[in-house]
């Protein structure tokens, strides 16, 4: 088989999911007009030779990216909705007072509690003198302020109004995702394994080393943690960098190496990977014959193809039990995926 470029599987993934959210929505129907989810999956949609491929083969080939559409697609209908909830609640209060929206907004710089909360000096009384009411209509023609006067209105009209939206969020594929034999941490065998995919010249990997220490502490015995690579085209550094952490791992120090990367990520010299080594104390020889001889490159890159072949086009990106979770996220959304998982243990683990 024809292997495909770094450049050009990406380039293609990313074509893939364009073309993807540009297209209508489709369903797969049979003679009556509908077809079972597991007909649908198992019905043969290209023939290559005598190979054929199924659609439960094209839809695991792009889970990945079909719910980072839906995720796009449901972020932007609740903008909308929020939207026409803001134009409500206005719409609704300037009737009940009897006036038009924008008189709301202005009257609106009169209320103590509406100035508190936009952050802005006190309210400016309404005057009598000319001179005073013409100032007053200056302030109010200010953009910024008239912006967070109405934000701070709305505030103040949510909290008094019930508000309910029924939008369904988009729904986590799950993915079968082999831990290889790459460095772990925390319990083997955990109800709970998470698979992450990272560049140690990412900002946003290591922005996320903290929370995923924070979560091996709150989840003792519950957790397995696996480090997979994934170094970005744009970082320099990357391929190195994890080749190192690698080459620190023969002397079962990865962590600790790990660690020493990320702190030093922000330092404006090149990281100088012999020293960091000795710095934390490991055996010079071996450690420097393991990187002039680029031992575990294969090995990298390796992880790098796994993680294109799931459809992971940014770093970090995590994989709970199969179920992905892209960019430094904060803790809580870690947990919404991790604690149904430990409260239903007959879940899948789909890790290998």
């Amino acid at each position: 088989m024809r292997n495909l470029s770094l450049a050009g599987m990406v380039a293609g993934i990313v074509g893939l999911s364009i073309l993807l959210f540009m297209a209508p929505p489709f369903s797969l129907t049979g003679p009556s007009g509908e077809t079972p989810d597991s007909e649908a999956k198992t019905r043969v949609v290209a023939t290559v030779g005598t190979r054929t491929i199924m659609m439960s083969e094209v839809e695991q080939a792009v889970a990945l990216p079909l719910y980072q559409l839906d995720e796009r697609r449901t972020k932007l209908l609740n903008d909308s909705i929020q939207r026409l909830i803001d134009e409500e609640l206005l719409a609704a209060e300037a009737a009940r007072r009897g006036i038009a929206v924008p008189d709301l907004i202005a009257n609106a710089r009169e209320s103590e509690a509406i100035t508190k909360l936009a952050g802005l000096p006190g309210p400016v009384r309404q005057a009598t003198h000319p001179s005073q009411k013409e100032a007053l209509a200056l302030s109010l023609q200010t953009p910024e302020e008239t912006a967070r006067i109405r934000q701070a209105l709305l505030v103040q009209l949510r909290r008094k109004t019930a508000i309910q939206v029924n939008l369904p969020q988009a729904a986590l594929p799950l993915l079968e995702v082999r831990a290889d034999d790459d460095p772990w941490t925390g319990t083997d065998h955990a109800p709970v394994t998470i698979i992450e995919f990272s560049d140690f010249e990412c900002p946003y990997c290591r922005r996320s080393v903290p929370t995923l220490k924070e979560l091996l502490d709150k989840y003792p015995g519950k957790l397995k943690l696996v480090y997979r690579d994934f170094p970005g085209l744009n970082h320099p550094q990357a391929l190195s960098a994890a080749e190192a952490a690698q080459c620190a791992a023969e002397q079962n120090r990865f962590w600790d190496y790990h660690d020493a990367l990320f702190s030093r990520q922000r330092s404006e010299d090149a990281w100088d990977f012999s020293n960091l080594a000795e710095t934390l104390g490991l055996s010079p020889e071996p450690f420097t014959s393991c990187m002039n001889n680029h031992r575990y490159r294969a090995e990298v890159l390796s992880d790098l193809q796994d993680g294109l072949k799931l459809g992971v086009t940014s770093t970090p990106t995590f994989f709970i039990n199969g179920r992905p979770l892209v960019g430094a996220r904060p803790l809580a959304d870690f947990q919404a995926i991790i604690e149904p998982l430990l409260t239903n243990p007959s879940s899948p683990y789909p890790h290998l």
